[in-house]
């Protein structure tokens, strides 16, 4: 059991995919503790109902639903241009949302729609708030946190002269580059800030999940919608609600207060994972970060 005072009483946190699944139980974790917490989903029903929910179960009004297609960047822009402007700081970002389509499609910026939500939209919401979360963690006391929730692949192939998978798109093909390029990504961020400087102020970590029981498999190809339930959920899905008691471990233990660029698996228990040598090359992270950045910019000119 890991300490926890309870109190998050005037800090703030983001939770994409706040309104189902994993997002919404962290997000339920950290109300209960009165964070403010903001959950930003794309459906406006279920967004509301889980507002209402949250804010009833936490005794406050401190849970607000953001509305925004986090498959588009022009919309992943908004989301950060709001968090900027109605919070004082912002300590902790959860980076949940995410997709597994079985078809090949394109947002209308021409970004293959998994890899848009479930990796670019991400790289790019860090990149709009890294300052305001620097400003919000304490040197020598409190960093802000980056959670990114990701599959637990490990060492997938990234492609990088078709990120969209045009030519060879497959589910499996593209779960793979997704998990690689979230574990690349924060490992390089991590490495940035730390060259910086700035590495006690905020702190990126993934957590990668099994098999879970939740509504992302409204779009799995058939094959899976098949496969996962029947050979898998026995003896490996866990909750939610199990998932997101480790994630908040990361999130508010002092355990983790001077981890960052790590990542831990969750499937039948919780530990550390040595990364592989290519994941944590440099040189790597570095053309990930360049062709993230080019692949965002042309997305945003659409």
């Amino acid at each position: 059991m890991w300490a926890d005072n309870g109190d998050l009483k005037g800090r703030s946190a983001l939770v994409t995919g706040g309104t189902d699944g994993i997002g919404k139980e962290i997000a339920r974790g950290l109300a209960a503790r009165r964070a403010r917490v903001i959950i930003v989903g794309s459906d406006p029903i279920k967004g509301k109902r889980a507002e209402a929910e949250l804010r009833e179960e936490a005794g406050h009004g401190g849970v607000d639903f953001l509305r925004a297609d986090l498959s588009l960047m022009s919309e992943v822009d908004r989301v950060a241009e709001n968090i900027v402007t109605r919070c004082a700081g912002l300590h902790y970002l959860v980076l949940c949302a995410g997709i597994v389509r079985g078809r090949f499609t394109l947002t209308s910026e021409g970004v293959e729609t998994n890899l848009a939500i479930g990796y670019l939209g991400r790289f790019v919401l860090v990149e709009r708030l890294l300052a305001f979360m620097q400003e919000s963690g304490i040197p020598g006391g409190s960093a802000s946190r980056i959670l990114v929730i990701s599959g637990a692949a490990r060492n997938g192939t990234i492609h990088y002269e078709d990120m969209n998978l045009t030519r060879n798109f497959a589910t499996l093909r593209m779960v793979s580059q997704l998990c690689e390029a979230n574990d690349m990504f924060a490992i390089e961020q991590a490495r940035r800030l730390a060259e910086a400087g700035d590495r006690a102020r905020v702190l990126i970590n993934v957590l990668k999940v099994g098999v879970v029981r939740t509504g992302i498999r409204r779009q799995f190809p058939l094959w899976m919608k098949i496969v996962v339930p029947v050979l898998l959920d026995w003896f490996l899905a866990r909750t939610p609600r199990r998932v997101a008691e480790e994630a908040l471990r990361m999130l508010l233990s002092p355990e983790f207060e001077k981890t960052s660029g790590a990542l831990f698996l969750f499937i039948r228990r919780f530990k550390r994972l040595a990364t592989g040598p290519r994941t944590s090359d440099p040189t790597e992270g570095h053309r990930l970060w360049e062709i993230s950045e080019r692949i965002a910019t042309q997305a945003g000119a659409a």
